[in-house]
């Protein structure tokens, strides 16, 4: 009862901590996609599992998704994940976990990531290759549902102090956490509604300022002075915490000076990185070493539970 208390408690975490990212990729979920028209096809049931039946169609349609998703797509392997979506949304469904489309940006730009793809650009491949948002949704809400379940079973595992030491020494001890940054975001505020003339103006202001900074002793007042021009406080972030083309970016950079400008929601934006040095805190590191091994053992123990579903499934093939 407790496990099953967990399971609904961490399911409601995820569903309420959703952020811009997760709620434009709901967004391209719910509005961007339009199930393509086709020729009609006679659909046939091929197999079942506990009962569920797969059909030729669904068979061609996750064939068509796990080549999207480069991964082994011929007609076996296309059934066999059929059987463990049907197997992993029955499980998740008895602790009550049944994630609705909303609840799925998470799992999307986890995928999407790993693939270096934008969430977008992954539905829209989808898409292109044939595949209809609701076959696809499915997929996402049993990987996202079984997940949920596994981390509440898993509820109170943590890595333990001598895996993290042991994991940290392997990517040489406080270097671990590579480059320490700290930077200024300068924001030239432009209004949503500004039209072309107004956004080139400020463009150019923006690369004005560029030029004019030289270092942020000297280049913040400047940018300070300017009309609409906010300065945030400074950020220290180290490497591990930022993504790769932030990254990038900063290291790309010359220390006391602006990065291109972009534009944002708040306007065009730029980053003035203040400092780069060799980062003395290693507390980054260790959290995301705890956090990869904490996945690792979660992904481990998903496999496992998996293994004994299918073991105990009555499958039958026509």
């Amino acid at each position: 009862m407790k496990r099953a208390q967990d399971a609904c408690r961490l399911f409601a975490a995820h569903a309420a901590n959703r952020w811009l990212g997760f709620a434009l990729a709901a967004t391209v979920i719910a509005g961007s996609l339009v199930p393509a028209s086709g020729p009609a096809f006679a659909q046939v049931i091929v197999a079942s599992i506990n009962g569920d039946p797969i059909t030729n169609i669904d068979i061609d349609e996750r064939m068509k998704m796990l080549h999207v998703l480069h991964k082994p797509a011929t007609r076996e392997a296309a059934i066999e994940s059929l059987f463990s979506d049907r197997l992993k949304i029955r499980e998740a469904g008895k602790f009550s976990i049944n994630p609705q489309d909303s609840d799925l940006s998470p799992q999307i730009i986890s995928v999407a990531k790993d693939m270096k793809l934008a969430p977008a650009a992954l539905l829209a491949a989808l898409e292109h290759a044939g595949v209809p948002a609701e076959h696809f949704k499915a997929y996402f809400r049993a990987e996202f549902a079984f997940g949920i379940l596994v981390q509440a079973l898993n509820k109170g595992v943590e890595a333990s102090e001598e895996q993290v030491r042991a994991e940290l020494a392997k990517q040489g001890g406080k270097a671990a956490s590579g480059t320490e940054y700290t930077v200024r975001q300068v924001i030239l505020a432009v209004t949503h509604s500004a039209n072309s003339a107004t956004l080139t103006e400020r463009g150019h202001e923006a690369e004005h300022l560029r030029e004019k900074f030289l270092s942020c002793e000297s280049g913040i007042p400047i940018a300070q002075a300017m009309t609409d021009v906010t300065v945030r406080d400074p950020i220290v972030k180290t490497a591990i915490e930022l993504g790769d083309g932030l990254r990038q970016l900063l290291d790309s950079t010359p220390t006391g000076h602006l990065t291109a400008p972009s534009r944002t929601a708040e306007g065009i934006e730029m980053i003035a990185v203040c400092k780069k040095g060799e980062s003395k805190d290693n507390s980054a590191a260790r959290a995301a070493i705890a956090q990869k091994l904490l996945a690792e053992h979660n992904a481990a123990d998903a496999e496992r539970r998996l293994k004994e579903l299918r073991a105990k499934a009555v499958v039958v093939k026509y």
